[in-house]
This record gives structure tokens, C-alpha cells and sequence, in this order.
């Protein structure tokens, strides 16, 4: 099975073109407002729109409201929700319940993670996705011990953390996960913007391991 590959972070129109282009899953837009990647409901809408067919929109919460999630929303009309906070998992059910969509949830690793309330949930939510533990919501831009993980769940998993150029083709010889999401690693710079050479290089360097897997 080929990885699925989640850009996150989208402020600009130029940017949502190259992913397209690319063949890139889903598209992330940020709708924490503390974050540098914050993106407005009404611009996220202008983005969005210029997304064909068979490229799913993924809104990015922290810590958001029912209400305010249902206001965002109705602004900005992304296909999946992902929860990045410290939303509970029945919280998550029930947005997947109530909003009628998707919900992906971000899980922080560290000592405390409950692998099993993991493998639990994975299977009641579209996906579950492991990020490093650090200050702050959102892209940290740093590897997390990815031997953590129970074998049983890499192919569940949506694997997010400092993931760049240089570390996905083992990323996916290790783990083999369902998908990767990069945000800091696919920008030169500036949060927010990215970088058409290294959205190149990523999604290339995931086809290529993937190539490689298969071959094996």
C-alpha cells in the first residue's frame, strides 16, 4: 500500500497549486489562532476552492469548542476535522457525531502515551496521528523515538514530527505507516510558507521509498 501524504499549514494560493500538482492526499489549514501557520476562515474558504476533486481539506483545531468549531466551519468548509489539543477521545467521537465529518486526532508521544487507548480508537476515528510531545500546539520540527510505537499500529498510524527530505525513506522502512504529515519540513523558512523544492523533494523521497518497499 502506497503512503498517503498530508501537507499541513497552507496560508498561500501558489503553494495549494504546487500540492495539487504533486498528487499530495490532503491539504491542512490552520485554524489555531496562536499558531504562525493561522489561517482565517474566510481565506481558508478562498483556498480551498481552487482544491479539485479527490483532495481532501483537513481543518486543524486546538482546544476549539463544538460551537466554534460549527462556526468555523460553516466559513470554511473542510472535508476532515483534525483535533491537536488535549481533546479527549469521547470529545473526538463526539465531533465526528455532531460535525458529520472525519475527525483525525493528534496524539502527543511520550512516557504516558496509552498504546492501547490508541489501538482502541484508531479503529473508531478516520485516523489517529502521533506527533512529538512538545511546548505549544502544532509542528514542533523535531523527531520523536519512533521504537515506541507497537508494531501492530504502524500501519494505522498517521505519523507527524520533524519529518523532512532526509528521514522519510526511513520513516517508511520502519514504520510503514498510513500516511506522513509535514508542515515545518516542506518550509525554507517563514512558517506558513512553503517551499516549492522542498514539497518537491518530499513527495518525491516518499514515492521513492515506497518504490523501494515494494520492490523488496
Amino acid at each position: 500500500m502506497r503512503t498517503r501524504i498530508k501537507f499541513c499549514g497552507f496560508t498561500r494560493e501558489a503553494d495549494i497549486d504546487v500540492a495539487v500538482r504533486l498528487g499530495v492526499d490532503a491539504l491542512g489549514f490552520v485554524f489555531y489562532e496562536k499558531s504562525p501557520r493561522y489561517v482565517t476562515p474566510l481565506k481558508t474558504a478562498s483556498l480551498i476552492e481552487r482544491v479539485p476533486a479527490f483532495v481532501s481539506t483537513v481543518g486543524l483545531f486546538v482546544n476549539a469548542t463544538v460551537p466554534q468549531m460549527t462556526r468555523i466551519l460553516g466559513q470554511a468548509p473542510v472535508s476532515m476535522i483534525q483535533l491537536h489539543g488535549d481533546e479527549t477521545w469521547n470529545f473526538a467521537l463526539n465531533v465526528k457525531k455532531i460535525m458529520h465529518r472525519p475527525v483525525i486526532k493528534a496524539v502527543r508521544v511520550n512516557k504516558q502515551t496509552d498504546w492501547g487507548e490508541v489501538a482502541h480508537y484508531a479503529d473508531q476515528l478516520a485516523g489517529v496521528l502521533l506527533d512529538t510531545d512538545a511546548v505549544g500546539y502544532g509542528g514542533s520540527g523535531h523527531v520523536f523515538d519512533w521504537d515506541v510505537i507497537p508494531s501492530e499500529l504502524h500501519h494505522k498510524i498517521i505519523l507527524s514530527g520533524g519529518l523532512n527530505v532526509n528521514n522519510v525513506a526511513d520513516a517508511i522502512q520502519k514504520m510503514q505507516p498510513y500516511a506522513l504529515d509535514v508542515s515545518s519540513g516542506i518550509e525554507a523558512g517563514t512558517k506558513g510558507i512553503k517551499d516549492e523544492t522542498l514539497m518537491r523533494a518530499f513527495a518525491q523521497a516518499i514515492r521513492d521509498a515506497d518504490a523501494h518497499e515494494h520492490s523488496q
